[in-house]
């Protein structure tokens, strides 16, 4: 299989954690998995995290244990991305990181494409997902295993209300660091500033950045409320909602016995499901929270958004061969 390049690390240690990796997972007894996650203990990830879990060990009789690393304590979204394909970590999850190791992630997103659960539902759990997961698979060496829900996100700002593209007009504003959300961000007008997940309060609040594109659980659990007090209606328009694909070194899985291979899968498949539902759940009372907390939240120009970012669309589903299936994820809107 060939890897993308690494940074920091050098050739020759992937290599020998790659083989360590495969050969103690493939003769041991006793398994644990590492499963890290960028996200806080109260984000619906960890609750995807521990169904695994219970499922996991239950039904592997304990021979199989899953320890789970919450709040960045593994690394940020690119480090714990480069960690599962070098061996030192088993199980993460796709952030827009990863994007820049498999490009095909960008399609989804696209700003202003995928629109709300139901949407994103339809595209995890159908022949679109199947499709972006073997494509992850090719182009990085990711095994998807399942799709959590990373809910829908509105555009935070601390200075003023965001309702055209003409609010945005310079103001920095935080994206995940990938190429789509850059170039959309840029077509909108803003200053789009790559940051950390975890860092996204602090510059906030000391001014390195104005804004920020994050799902409205995470306003919650990072207590954005208390430094941008500017939200979009999400339910009105959510800027992204892309499935997150739940993944492992494709190699690593297949060094596992069939056994647990269909352990593993069948209990990430009903984790993801559970997942999808606290967010669904957690989503339903969080607007009138932030609206104790001072948070407005404005409507905005629809239409002039989608025609801002809509070459962004095209070009990005051009440049990946993705055409059709950029018409696959249209046709699932209705």
């Amino acid at each position: 299989m060939k890897f993308p390049k690494l940074s920091g690390i050098g050739a020759g240690l992937l290599g020998l954690a790659m083989l360590a990796g495969s050969a103690s997972y493939a003769s041991a007894e006793d398994l644990t998995l590492r499963f890290a996650l960028i996200t806080a203990e109260s984000f619906p990830y960890f609750d995807g995290a521990q169904k695994f879990k219970e499922l996991v060990e239950e039904r592997s009789g304990g021979s199989i244990k899953v320890a789970i690393f919450p709040g960045g304590q593994l690394g940020a979204e690119r480090e714990i991305n480069e960690a599962i394909l070098e061996g030192s970590i088993q199980i993460g999850v796709g952030a827009g990181a990863m994007a820049n190791l498999a490009p095909i992630y960008n399609i989804v997103q696209v700003p202003f494409l995928i629109q709300g659960q139901k949407h994103m539902t339809a595209i995890a759990t159908g022949e679109v997902g199947e499709k972006l997961a073997e494509k992850i698979e090719e182009q990085a060496g990711f095994r998807v295993l399942a799709w959590f829900s990373t809910g829908d996100s509105p555009i935070e700002t601390v200075n003023k209300p965001v309702h055209t593209p003409a609010d945005l007009k310079g103001v920095k504003i935080r994206v995940i660091e990938t190429p789509v959300l850059v170039d959309a961000m840029s077509a909108l007008g803003a200053n789009p500033t790559p940051m950390p997940y975890t860092e996204v309060y602090t510059g906030l609040k000391q001014g390195v950045i104005e804004g920020a594109h994050l799902d409205v659980l995470s306003v919650d659990t990072l207590k954005i409320a208390e430094v941008a007090k500017y939200m979009t209606d999400w339910e009105q328009i959510t800027f992204v909602s892309e499935p997150r694909p739940v993944i492992m070194n494709a190699e690593y899985f297949d060094s596992l016995t069939p056994e647990q291979q269909s352990l593993i899968q069948e209990a990430m498949t009903e984790a993801a499901a559970y997942e999808r539902q606290v967010f669904h759940d957690k989503m339903a009372a969080i607007r009138s929270k932030l609206e104790e907390q001072g948070v407005t939240i404005t409507q905005v120009d629809t239409d002039a958004f989608v025609e801002k970012v809509k070459p962004i669309w095209d070009k990005y589903a051009k440049d990946l061969g993705a055409e059709d299936l950029l018409q696959d994820i249209i046709a699932l809107q209705n």
